[in-house]
């Protein structure tokens, strides 16, 4: 706030930066049907219903006479605190209350031994709401001298799956399985910030404003195997980053700065019906499950690849009014390799209930100056319980997850040599689940 405001507007380092939702970097922020949302996605070796569409899609030829699976919606109370986000006293908070759904699925035909089988299944793979804030002012009746700021960021992120899982027994305790998926993805960000500050009867003001989204559709598949010798139970798979089917975007840009030194400028672009690029991860998962008499262990790792960088929208520079400069404008994105896994368990507690439980380390993705926004690792646990009724069982879980990092920070003045400094962040969840499965 002491450095020139005027200057301030070329701050666009900072609100160009592309910033996403704070689940985007991990890839294990949902589980799938009662016993996935319980025992924190473990299942590619053990999963023992219609989630297998997407948990191993060899299992569903393994299971006893699938139907339907229901991942009820979720709801999940979290957390982002991080300190001098925008500069010094420029606080970054939120606090978020969303019912998040989860998964459908679906048996298609006849389940016989030795035929092929079908299911359908639409799931919910992000779907976050951000809207934060920060601000600071100094402004007192007993000196000329003022400064305050306020600043926005929100941002709506989903991408939805839907398709078909295809699978066959090759022996009594092999398969093989395909789930090709069509995966809508929709990212929507606007940030602003407004500065001003009064210096010895001198007034500084400055306004920076910018707005990103697209639309993308692709198609996947992701291939599976299991094996289920005696009481062990063993899976794996390999997912396929898909290809482009359709994509468009636009991005809005609007700096403004004035001063009474005469230092002014005003920059601003429109641009619409741009091709938009989404870059997803090879992904290859095992799994083992051991089953004892009235006790089961989950255990699940996952290797996510790296994506280099890459241009989401192909962006024009920001024309300066009144001069042959302009402001370069990029939104990019970018991932690193990670590796989560996690264990879980089931314990039969009498004829009907059962005890569920998981512990997961969810890494993050997350590359400086790209379309990610979450430098925290996860740690997720989860426990719960369900109810069996013949063949239908009802569960309902709870869980918690925390992770620190250090975010860089979202705006930082042009005059600053360097890269942007870092901040602390801090973010929890707690997350109410709920889910049933169905048996014919």
């Amino acid at each position: 706030m002491q450095r020139r405001l005027a200057l301030a507007a070329l701050a666009v380092a900072g609100l160009a930066r592309p910033v996403a939702a704070q689940d985007a970097a991990h890839y294990w922020t949902f589980g799938y049907g009662p016993i996935g949302q319980l025992t924190e996605g473990t299942l590619v070796g053990g999963v023992s219903d219609l989630s297998s569409t997407y948990y191993n899609p060899a299992a569903c030829a393994l299971i006893d006479r699938p139907s339907f699976v229901f991942s009820l919606n979720s709801i999940d109370i979290a957390r982002l605190d991080v300190p001098n986000a925008a500069g010094q006293g420029l606080d970054l908070n939120q606090s978020v209350f969303r019912v998040v759904p989860a998964m459908v699925a679906f048996h298609l035909g006849p389940h016989e031994d030795g035929a092929n089988h079908f299911a359908a299944a639409f799931l919910s793979r992000y779907d976050t709401d951000v809207d934060v804030g920060f601000s600071a002012a100094n402004v007192s009746p007993t000196s000329p001298d003022a400064s305050a700021a306020y600043g926005r960021f929100k941002q709506r992120l989903l991408e939805y799956w839907a398709g078909i899982d295809w699978s066959r027994r090759l022996s009594r305790r092999f398969s093989l399985g395909i789930s090709p998926f069509f995966a809508y993805r929709a990212q929507r960000v606007r940030r602003t910030l407004a500065v001003e500050q009064l210096s010895d009867s001198v007034s500084h003001e400055a306004f920076l404003g910018r707005e990103d989204e697209y639309d993308h559709l692709r198609i996947l598949a992701k291939l599976g195997v299991a094996w289920r010798p005696g009481d062990w139970e063993l899976g794996a798979t390999v997912t396929a980053p898909g290809f482009k089917l359709w994509g468009k975007g636009k991005t809005v840009f609007n700096a403004t700065a004035a001063s009474g030194t005469g230092t002014n400028l005003l920059a601003a672009s429109t641009q619409q019906d741009l091709d938009a690029s989404f870059k997803a991860p090879w992904s290859v998962a095992a799994g083992a499950t051991r089953r004892f008499r009235s006790t089961a262990i989950h255990s699940t790792v996952e290797w996510v690849s790296a994506v280099s960088a890459y241009d989401i929208l192909k962006l024009d520079p920001a024309p300066i009014a009144g001069s042959p400069q302009t402001i370069p404008l990029y939104y990019r994105g970018e991932s690193r390799s990670v590796v989560n896994f996690g264990m879980g368990f089931e314990q039969q507690l009498g004829e009907t209930v059962h005890a569920y439980g998981g512990a997961a380390r969810n890494r993050s993705s997350y590359v400086a100056e790209r379309d990610s926004f979450s430098p925290w690792d996860l740690t997720d646990v989860t426990l719960g319980l369900s109810v069996d009724r013949g063949r239908r069982r009802l569960a309902l879980g709870v869980g918690y997850a925390w992770g620190s990092g250090d975010l860089e920070q979202l705006v930082a003045p042009p005059d600053e040599s360097g890269p942007p400094p870092s901040r602390p962040a801090r973010y929890y969840r707690f997350r109410i689940s709920l889910g049933a499965s169905f048996n014919n």
